[in-house]
């Protein structure tokens, strides 16, 4: 054991850390989120990022509705849009958070599919959608049945 000298080391931490200090930190209460307030803030996201063509041309038309105090969904024509709003995520999230000191607000995509009509294009289809507005014409079919609608 030549060569290897025989020592030892400690250390003593006696001072205790001031957790008085974390009392100074600013506290921020999270606003209780109502639907009218975030339909407000989404107008003035819409506002706010108006130079920004694309982001603007995203949301500008766009629904949102609240579901709970930290979720609310963007009501979109098709899924496309969720890949599109995916690069804006941390602005638009950034700006809602901020204006109502909540950090856990997220957002969620839906998909709004609209109602379309069925156009009639056959004589049939056309004559079932005339029948349907006026009743009338199912009792003329009755009294003249060889006439073809």
């Amino acid at each position: 054991m030549a060569g290897i000298p025989n020592s030892s080391f400690s250390i003593s931490i006696s001072a205790t850390p001031n957790i008085g200090n974390i009392s100074t930190l600013e506290q921020r209460e999270a606003e209780t989120l109502t639907q009218e307030r975030l339909e407000q803030l989404w107008a003035q996201l819409i506002e706010k990022y108006a130079d920004d063509e694309k982001l603007h041309e995203l949301i500008a038309d766009k629904k949102v509705e609240l579901k709970n105090n930290n979720l609310f969904n963007i009501q979109v024509p098709n899924l496309y849009f969720d890949t599109l709003l995916q690069p804006y995520q941390m602005r638009i999230l950034g700006f809602l958070r901020e204006a109502t000191h909540n950090d856990m607000l997220l957002y969620k995509v839906v998909v709004v599919y609209e109602k379309t009509t069925k156009k009639a294009y056959l004589p049939s289809e056309k004559f079932e959608e005339m029948a349907s507005r006026n009743p009338s014409l199912l009792t003329l079919r009755k009294i003249f049945p060889d006439i073809d609608f």
